[in-house]
């Protein structure tokens, strides 16, 4: 169960991890003191939340770090099972234990809170890890590869969606679908799933009034429906812009006080940008670049298919989820509440992204740099249209002839004079 390889962890990772982790307890300070204030709570009452989740997250990293990858394997189809079960909670529990701003995706028994959403992410990505790692060939079949795919993907992000979370639902069906593209699927099949999810996409905006007024406060400026829906994105701009190149100064910033809601929370970027300037800003998004580049890179230099989708999956969480976080804050996109990993206030989350990165860096133990030309694992011709995800960025670390895969290459096939079936 425990890992025993004498293999180092991959320290970029790790440092990137590590200086995010304490940004976001002292930001979180920064930005809830005055809201926890009002509450009639003390100023330090989100500040010592956090910390133990901090306290927790680290335990969970350091304990994901030293199991062995292929020990998530054995408990994918239980992990998600559990998933499954915390989301139906969710739905027959009272709305008193389950709703938190007109969200139902909690579920709290006295001061104890937790987000099945986070653990159903991670759950998610280790089960179809382990499942498309098996499908071979039948990952091309619509029968064996897209549709049971669709109906597991379906029934959790349904699950998901009836309590009103559209943005955690779509970062489920785009890490979900970075695995399934990475893992050699079908691109017909892809292109089609992408044309079914933006259409119910677009539907779940239209029955939605509160959703479809976010989309018109986006396509017209916050500050055009100050009083409408744009009052929260109106006031993030203003924190973002008041901060200039440097920033006001670490507690300084003049959003928090109540007018920038949950600026501990789904907004905290906009103080960082406030209190720190661009330079902090620019330094953040670094910080998940430098993710990224180490999350795909153990990826393409992983040891097995099962821990290629893996790392490819738990890398795409991160890294996805921060930009949506961005993009909301910046006004690129519209108004959805989604922490930003290791930063924002909440246990759920963050416990669950440092166990994420925990399992990322016991995999990065495990890779291995490839001689030129040498052939990784591929997925079988039969499934495949067009290069996979690894393919297409030599960046994560392999050869461009590498691919990612669970066949023997041809050459190799001809040399031992085996025909595979």
């Amino acid at each position: 169960m425990f890992d025993t390889t004498r293999r180092k962890p991959d320290y970029f990772l790790l440092t990137a991890v590590g200086i995010l982790v304490p940004i976001g307890m002292v930001m979180v300070y920064s930005a809830s003191f005055m809201d926890a204030l009002s509450n009639n709570f003390g100023h330090l009452y989100y500040t010592w939340r956090q910390l133990a989740g901090v306290i927790l997250g680290t335990i969970g990293l350091l304990v994901a770090q030293r199991l062995d990858y292929r020990f998530w394997r054995k408990y994918s189809v239980p992990l998600l099972a559990a998933a499954l079960v915390l989301l139906i909670l969710v739905l027959v529990l009272p709305e008193s234990m389950t709703t938190v701003n007109d969200t139902r995706s909690w579920i709290i028994i006295g001061s104890f809170s937790m987000q099945p959403a986070e653990i159903a992410k991670l759950a998610l990505i280790i089960y179809f890890a382990d499942w498309l790692s098996r499908r071979g060939a039948k990952l091309g079949n619509v029968t064996y590869g897209l549709i049971p795919f669709a109906v597991i993907l379906g029934i959790v992000c349904g699950l998901v969606m009836i309590g009103g979370d559209l943005g955690t639902t779509v970062v489920l069906i785009v890490i979900s679908g970075v695995i399934y593209f990475t893992a050699g699927a079908n691109l017909l099949h892809i292109a089609g799933a992408i044309t079914v999810a933006a259409g119910a996409f677009w539907m779940m905006v239209q029955i939605a009034p509160y959703r479809l007024a976010r989309v018109t406060v986006w396509l017209e400026g916050p500050f055009q429906h100050y009083q409408e829906g744009g009052f929260q994105p109106a006031h993030a701009m203003l924190a973002l812009g008041s901060g200039g190149i440097f920033g006001v100064g670490l507690g300084q910033g003049r959003q928090k006080f109540l007018w920038l809601p949950q600026a501990h929370t789904d907004t905290i970027f906009a103080i960082i940008g406030e209190e720190f300037g661009l330079i902090g800003t620019v330094f953040i998004v670094g910080c998940f670049l430098v993710i990224a580049y180490r999350g795909f890179r153990i990826a393409g230099r992983a040891p097995d298919p099962f821990a290629c989708l893996l790392a490819t999956g738990l890398t795409a969480w991160l890294v996805f989820q921060a930009l949506i976080n961005i993009a909301v804050v910046t006004n690129l996109l519209p108004f959805t509440g989604l922490p930003l990993p290791f930063l924002s206030y909440g246990n759920s989350s963050l416990i669950m992204c440092m166990v994420a990165a925990g399992i990322l860096l016991n995999i990065s133990r495990h890779t291995r740099d490839r001689n030129p030309g040498e052939r990784a694992y591929v997925p079988p011709k039969s499934s495949r249209t067009a290069p996979s995800l690894v393919d297409l960025l030599p960046l994560w670390g392999r050869d461009r002839r590498s691919r990612v895969s669970g066949t023997r290459s041809r050459r190799s096939t001809a040399r031992t004079g085996v025909r595979q079936r």
